[in-house]
Order: structure tokens, then C-alpha cells, then sequence
């Protein structure tokens, strides 16, 4: 979910020295020059957020959400693996099939998976309380995490993301707290390694949210994981830099976007000041809605995804980008029309800018 509102206090400025001038110079270059002679993403950078639910769809629409996925070129899907509906019976019962199907769906047309590991069933959680209510003990999503990282494994997924949107009230109930989460992020983090040494943990993705609300700041959250700990309970970070309406190169302070390495502070500077320069951000939702708020003409969609993967390809401090989402499906509201093809799958100009970008991936 998109917010605006969020700057941070800049210090007072000062004429700076000529040897300030030199490496402000060489900080900006870094900043803003391409990885590579070229600005094209890699073809590993190229993912898409599905809108959830995919376990839920009939078999004949799910083989056709995932092949639009491959026909348009995508690398990666990300996808739920809904703990709150695999073990909706107790902490005994298994009922794996429905995820089976995408998790294998999914491999069979080419496309590595990213899990994400969220929802607590009733019998894990405080009575009373919504699916998205964290559970009250943290080794009861370790060991699920654990058995999905064992079940999935055999099918090649390694990659998995823990929780989703962890500093946003609406996404974590009872009270955000980056203390709360890390400890769930390393519980899940060492049930995940367990089952698959290779496996790659990523932080759940941030939403650009203000520090108002109840919501936590991505810049902020990130900081005080680093501070309570956990610097090692994860390999790389989520985060969801939407900006639309705006296009994702406008200079806006609010800018989730903007956050990830050109605001003070942002949370490249917070990585690398906490010695995880080598770690990167995926960015495990993008995307511009077509319908509801804040929307945008399809043509626009399509010139911000355009834009969005040619500023993507010059950072060399990312991973994958998951534009969200695949299919339009639901009431019309900004969360269920930033598809690349509308319910009835037929393609938006946004599907054609994919596969152009898709074809010319390095």
C-alpha cells in the first residue's frame, strides 16, 4: 500500500569545501551511474507479485495466470504460501495440495518461486484476533516455515520471504513492532535453513508507510532490526517502492523509491552503516493501478514500468523486481488493477512493455 507524507528532517545546509565538492561528486556518480554500459535489467531481475489467492483458482485459470506470467517474460513469480490455510485444521493437519499445484505449476513453465511465509491460523494466534495478527509463539511459524522449506525444496525453491509488510498496522495486528518481527524473522530464518542450507531469506517487504498510524517507516524499521540484532537472520531486504501517480524518477523526499539510496537517511545508508553492504533490496512489489485510487491511464502503467526497469538495470545493489500484479481480479480498488492483464486476461499495453524489456534482458 502507497503513502505519502513521509520526509525526513535535512540538516541545515552549508557552502561546502572544495575537497567536499570532490567527493560529493564521486558519492553522486556512484549513485547515479549505471552498473554496466547499459541500463537493461538481467533477465534475473524480472519478476511478478501475483494478487494472492492463486490457490484458490481453478485449474484452468491458474494454468492461465502462469502462463502469462512465462509468456511475458517474466523469471520470477512471487506467490503466498499461506500457513493460516495449510493448517486451518491445528497444529496437526496438512493440507498442502492446494499450493502443490502452484508451486509446481509454476516450475513446469520455467519460473523460480518466491514463497512468502505469512497468516497465522486461529489455533496458532490470540483468540480473537485477524489471520494477519503474528503467532504467539514464534516457533510455531519456525516450524512451519521449516515443513515448507522441506515440502519445496525438492521443487528448487530456496527463496522466501518472511511475512509481508511487517511495518504497516494493517499487515502486522496487535502492535508493529520491529522487535516482535525480527524474532519471528530469525525463528522462521532458522527453521528455513534447516531444511535447505542454500535456502535465501528476505526480509518481508517493507510498505511505504509514515511513521503515523500505528505504521512504522521503512528506513525506521529497518534501523531498529539492525539495532535489536538481526542483521543476521536475513540475506537480503524487501521493500515496496510504489510511487504512483508519480513516475518513480520524479525527486520527491515521500518517495518510497527515492528512500531505498537517495534520502538521509535511506536504506542502502542503513545497510551499509550496519555492515551489510553486500546484501541487496528486492523490490518484491511495484506496480501502478489502472483502476481506484490514485489511478493511472493504461499507457501510463505501461511508460512507469518502462521506466521502472530501466532505472532498476542501473543499480548494482539490487535483486529481482516483482511488478505487481499479474491479473486484474477482484472489486475494482488501486490493489487489484495494477495487473499486466485485465480479469478476462486479455493484455494491457503495461504486458507488451514487459515482454519488450523481457526480450532485450541481458
Amino acid at each position: 500500500m502507497a503513502f505519502r507524507g513521509l520526509c525526513y528532517q535535512m540538516p541545515p545546509l552549508r557552502r561546502p569545501t572544495a575537497p567536499q565538492v570532490c567527493v560529493l561528486a564521486v558519492l553522486a556518480l556512484a549513485l547515479a551511474l549505471p552498473a554496466t554500459a547499459s541500463a537493461q535489467p538481467r533477465a534475473g531481475k524480472l519478476g511478478v507479485a501475483t494478487n494472492g489467492g492463486l490457490h484458490t483458482l481453478s485449474a484452468h485459470d491458474l494454468g492461465r495466470e502462469l502462463e502469462a506470467a512465462r509468456d511475458a517474460g517474466a523469471r520470477w513469480i512471487r506467490t503466498d504460501v499461506n500457513w493460516a490455510s495449510v493448517q486451518a485444521g491445528g497444529r496437526n493437519s496438512w493440507n498442502w495440495a492446494p499450493f502443490d499445484r502452484v508451486i509446481r505449476g509454476a516450475r513446469a513453465r520455467n519460473l523460480r518461486v518466491l514463497g512468502t511465509i505469512g497468516y497465522t491460523p486461529a489455533w496458532a494466534r490470540p483468540a480473537g484476533t485477524p489471520a494477519h495478527h503474528p503467532p504467539k509463539r514464534a516457533k510455531a511459524y519456525a516450524r512451519f516455515a521449516r515443513a515448507a522449506a522441506r515440502r519445496y525444496k525438492r521443487n528448487g525453491v530456496r527463496h522466501w520471504e518472511i511475512w509481508n509488510e511487517p511495518n504497516l498496522a494493517a499487515a502486522w495486528a496487535g502492535g508493529v513492532s520491529a522487535l516482535r518481527y525480527g524474532r519471528l524473522l530469525r525463528a522462521g530464518a532458522r527453521g528455513i535453513r534447516r531444511a535447505n542450507r542454500r535456502a535465501v531469506i528476505i526480509t518481508g517487504g517493507l510498505s511505504p508507510a509514515a511513521n503515523a498510524h500505528g505504521n512504522i517507516a521503512p528506513v525506521t524499521f529497518l534501523s531498529r532490526l539492525y539495532r535489536h540484532g538481526f542483521r543476521r537472520s536475513f540475506d537480503h531486504v524487501g521493500h515496496h517502492p510504489y510511487t504512483f501517480p508519480s513516475y518513480p524518477s520524479r525527486r520527491r523526499a515521500w518517495s518510497p523509491w527515492r528512500q531505498m539510496a537517495w534520502t538521509r537517511p535511506s536504506l542502502r545508508a542503513v545497510m551499509v552503516r550496519f555492515g551489510n553492504r553486500h546484501k541487496r533490496i528486492w523490490a518484491t512489489e511495484y506496480g501502478a493501478p489502472t483502476g481506484g485510487d490514485r489511478a493511472v491511464s493504461e499507457s501510463t502503467q505501461a511508460a512507469m514500468l518502462r521506466e521502472a526497469y530501466r532505472l532498476w538495470g542501473r543499480y548494482a545493489w539490487t535483486g529481482p523486481l516483482f511488478w505487481f500484479s499479474l491479473r486484474d481480479r477482484g472489486p475494482v480498488s488501486w490493489h487489484t488493477t495494477c495487473g499486466l492483464v485485465r480479469g478476462d486476461f486479455s493484455r494491457k499495453p503495461a504486458f507488451a512493455a514487459y515482454r519488450a524489456i523481457a526480450n532485450a534482458a541481458r
